[in-house]
């Protein structure tokens, strides 16, 4: 497991795309306001966060999401997690940010300082792996080819701005801190079992209304949207320690490892042995979504790290 002192750090720099990792503890004095981004950025949480970009409503950052920052972007944090602020970043260049987005929102050229439209969106499982294993990739390898990295964040980008744009569409106005309340108690304890009802109670709703406005407004289920991150932080567990795997099925709320196994096939196509055998070989783990690219190639340019401010 990495540290969890304050980190801000820069692990790959290509032409059109830097890479960083954000850990900033509960604890520490810039948690609430770190003051303005100074990219645009495209993030993926690890853990749990409220965020509040100013003059909008909070919203509860987690790994089921991806947030999104226009550069100067002003905003502040509220503590769920524990751990504080665990993330992995995308530092896109403007001009590549413009023609991602005018795909979906053809106005976006004529907004050169607010290019993006929306604070936050759905980040789907092929998505996720994606990302996660190139990051993985850049750490792990003092040579990481910018080609590679850079042609398959932009097929991630393109995926993720095209579901928000999507969610936009059809995210109902029902109520949304009803749903936001029961993701932020699912974020505290997706560890835990859970009952309809003591969700319910605990937003001061019904069962009915809160299967019906959750689902309206995230497009998933309840248990599935428990099971998304008790997923994504397994794969971060498999990736990131050598913990036994019954361990990490039992801490993560499963009942057996067989349990866990079967879940974690059926959301990334690939067993929990797999993922961690090919991270260990320093490969790309392979994705029934991704095949042509399962194995990352270990030649180019040297990873750059440095500290950095977002």
């Amino acid at each position: 497991m990495e540290t969890p002192a304050h980190v801000n750090e820069i692990v790959f720099e290509g032409d059109a795309i830097k890479i960083g990792r954000w850990r900033l503890p509960a604890a520490h004095p810039r948690f609430r306001d770190s003051g303005p981004t100074k990219h645009y950025l495209v993030v993926f949480p690890r853990t749990s966060a409220w965020i509040g970009h100013a003059g909008s409503q909070p919203f509860v950052a987690d790994a089921s999401l991806v947030t999104y920052y226009n550069r100067d972007q002003e905003y502040t944090r509220g503590v769920i997690a524990p751990a504080g602020d665990w993330c992995e970043y995308y530092a896109v260049d403007p001009g590549l940010l413009r023609q991602v987005v005018a795909e979906w929102d053809p106005a976006a050229t004529d907004r050169p300082h607010r290019i993006l439209g929306f604070s936050h969106g759905p980040s789907d499982t092929q998505a996720y792996l994606t990302q996660r294993s190139v990051y993985s990739h850049v750490r792990s390898n003092p040579a990481p080819d910018p080609l590679f990295v850079e042609e398959t964040m932009i097929g991630v980008l393109a995926r993720v701005i095209g579901l928000a744009y999507a969610e936009q569409r059809v995210r109902p106005a029902d109520r949304p801190d009803v749903v936001e309340h029961t993701r932020e108690i699912i974020a505290r304890r997706y560890a835990s079992p859970l009952t309809l009802a003591a969700l319910a109670s605990e937003t001061n709703t019904s069962v009915f209304h809160l299967c019906r406005m959750f689902r309206a407004r995230t497009g998933t289920t309840i248990h599935a949207y428990r099971n998304q991150l008790r997923l994504r932080a397994a794969l971060h567990a498999l990736l990131d320690s050598r913990a036994d795997l019954t361990a990490v099925a039992l801490a993560l709320g499963y009942s057996s490892h067989s349990h866990f196994t079967a879940a974690f096939g059926a959301a990334y196509g690939v067993t929990p042995s797999l993922v961690r055998r090919a991270n260990t070989c320093r490969r790309m783990p392979p994705s029934t979504s991704f095949r042509d690219r399962s194995t990352a190639p270990r030649t180019g340019a040297p990873c750059r790290r440095r500290d950095a401010t977002t």
